[in-house]
């Protein structure tokens, strides 16, 4: 048996896997992955360690790749909402999201890019790769197919967009910006990205 990147259809096996899932969330982004150990996610979830053990065979790092595409599933749902509810350029509104979405799960950056497990740690790592591949790339899609723009310069613009968020963040969690710092580049950045936005949107429109 693997563990399921996707919740089990079983109520029984489905509590305890969200639940090892949402104390691994809180464990591995207060103290890191490494420093995290499966009776520390077995206590935090209140369940046994041969429970981790039967959802999760290969252990913390099945865990670390099942809680990253759950990751992007939730990911993907809040910027699906942004990009169906967005009240100006959808590029913008994605944008706006994609840069709330990583502050309020301060794990999601190090998680969807695999960044702390390799394929000697679990044999689901590729598997994994692939799902958060897909379900990012279909987003991608969904913004062009949701832009004003015709299609090749929505996807630059949002591939430009989603470099410019991912750089934000790289740079925030390295320690570079303080948050007055960090807060004061984005606004002007976004300034920047929205007459970009609304002047490639007027030229498209003529």
């Amino acid at each position: 048996m693997t563990v399921p990147l996707t919740p089990p259809s079983d109520k029984r096996r489905r509590r305890t896997h969200d639940a090892v899932l949402d104390a691994a969330a809180e464990l591995f982004a207060d103290q890191g992955f490494r420093r995290t150990s499966v009776d520390q996610l077995a206590h935090a979830a209140d369940v046994a360690l041969s429970s981790i053990y039967s959802n999760f065979p290969g252990g913390k790092a099945d865990v670390y790749v099942a809680l990253a595409c759950r990751i992007a599933r939730d990911h993907v749902e809040r910027m699906e909402a942004a990009i169906a509810s967005a009240e100006e350029a959808v590029e913008l509104a994605v944008f706006d999201e994609y840069l709330l979405f990583h502050a309020d799960n301060p794990l999601a950056f190090r998680a969807l890019g695999l960044v702390d497990v390799g394929p000697d740690d679990s044999e689901l790592v590729d598997q994994a790769r692939a799902m958060i591949r897909g379900l990012l790339g279909g987003l991608v899609e969904q913004v062009v197919g949701a832009s004003a723009l015709p299609p090749r310069a929505a996807r630059l613009e949002a591939l430009r967009l989603w470099g410019t968020a991912n750089g934000m963040i790289s740079l925030r969690a390295q320690g570079f910006t303080d948050s007055a710092e960090f807060d004061a580049l984005l606004a002007s950045i976004r300034g920047e990205l929205a007459d970009r936005v609304d002047g490639a949107h007027r030229i498209g429109a003529r």
